[in-house]
């Protein structure tokens, strides 16, 4: 059996309803970054596979009276911080394929890529909003999801337009072997030659995430996407859409299937429903949610990826900071003797892909 993944979220959901508003919550460092930065910390020396960003491109100030709502830094920002930070987590911003610029992306990527000496990734997203801040109308599905294939294709083909064995270093001879390096072929809406500036730590697309449910999105991801960020309450919705992605990638290794997981957690169950309350009790639309203490979720999760209805998950944290440090604290080591989880290890490409 294919070992399973576990992957935490910045959003960052443990600041959700009034949580945000308890002592020790370290919303002051929300801002800067730092909380996040630690999140992934903790998450790191815990084994955790990856940390994923995802990202608004607009910010509803109406709630900010309420919670923090989209504030928040930059996905890349960020994980180009936490790479200096960490030692194998695999790092996965979110960008979004209906405004952004295949070269610009690509460059990113493998910068972050290099800083991180190869654990990048990236999450794609078709966006329903942040037209006002793009300068542009927003475009129909089907131009958010043609678009959003032409540019994974074109961001793949800018990764190998510099490849790592071009790079040769020799000091009495040639920098790059210039033979190796070249431009890339159009495609219908990106007039994009390249080459990139930054070489390829390794000559193998970086992984890549999508988050979705529509049947466009789904075949995006059965077509393109190592793992789907999913977001299926119970287990037959888990086994439902592992079946409907295997059936659309067809000769292709199907995409990881990854539910988000709410998980309000406390020493107790009495206290974990106490914070689940206090913060508003929910911890988003369509999410996996457990309440409980680390021992529950623990259980929940084994019994979920045994059953076949998920191949890793994508830990939302809820209710307070505590819960970060109960999931890696508590939960992570539990989900890692189990053996149904892979061991960690800096090489995001090779526990995200089947093989």
């Amino acid at each position: 059996m294919t070992t399973a993944v576990v992957g935490l979220s910045l959003s960052p959901t443990w600041w959700r309803g009034g949580a945000w508003r308890e002592i020790g919550s370290r919303i002051e460092d929300l801002a800067s970054g730092e909380a996040l930065v630690d999140a992934a910390r903790l998450a790191d020396s815990a084994g955790v596979h990856f940390a994923f960003k995802p990202d608004s491109l607009e910010l509803d100030a109406s709630v900010l009276t309420e919670w923090p709502g989209q504030t928040g830094p930059d996905p890349l920002v960020l994980m180009s911080a936490i790479a200096r930070e960490t030692r194998r987590i695999g790092l996965v911003p979110t960008y979004s394929t209906t405004f952004a610029e295949p070269y610009l992306v690509a460059r990113e990527l493998q910068t972050l890529d290099q800083l991180s000496a190869g654990r990048a990734g990236w999450n794609a997203v078709t966006s329903l909003g942040g037209s006002r801040n793009m300068s542009g109308e927003q475009p129909s599905a089907d131009e958010r999801y043609g678009r959003a294939r032409e540019v994974i294709e074109t961001v793949r083909r800018l990764h190998a337009s510099y490849p790592a064995r071009a790079v040769l270093a020799d000091r009495e001879g040639a920098y790059a072997d210039a033979s190796l390096i070249a431009e890339i072929e159009r495609t219908e809406r990106f007039d994009v030659r390249g080459p990139l500036t930054v070489p390829a730590v390794r000559d193998e697309p970086l992984p890549l995430l999508h988050a979705g449910g529509s049947p466009a999105s789904l075949t995006l991801a059965a077509l393109h996407a190592d793992a789907v960020f999913a977001m299926t309450e119970s287990a037959s919705a888990g086994e439902e859409l592992r079946r409907g992605l295997a059936a659309l990638a067809g000769e292709r290794a199907t995409p990881r299937v990854l539910p988000g997981v709410v998980l309000c957690l406390g020493a107790t169950r009495d206290r974990a429903w106490e914070r689940f309350e206090a913060a508003g009790g929910g911890g988003g639309a369509r999410h996996w949610t457990i309440v409980g203490t680390p021992a529950d979720a623990s259980q929940q999760i084994l019994g979920r990826i045994r059953a076949g209805a998920a191949d890793g998950i994508i830990a939302l944290p809820y209710g307070s900071w505590e819960a970060v440090e109960l999931f890696t604290g508590e939960v992570m080591p539990e989900l890692l003797r189990s053996e149904v989880f892979a061991p960690p290890r800096p090489d995001l490409r090779e526990i995200l892909r089947r093989r």
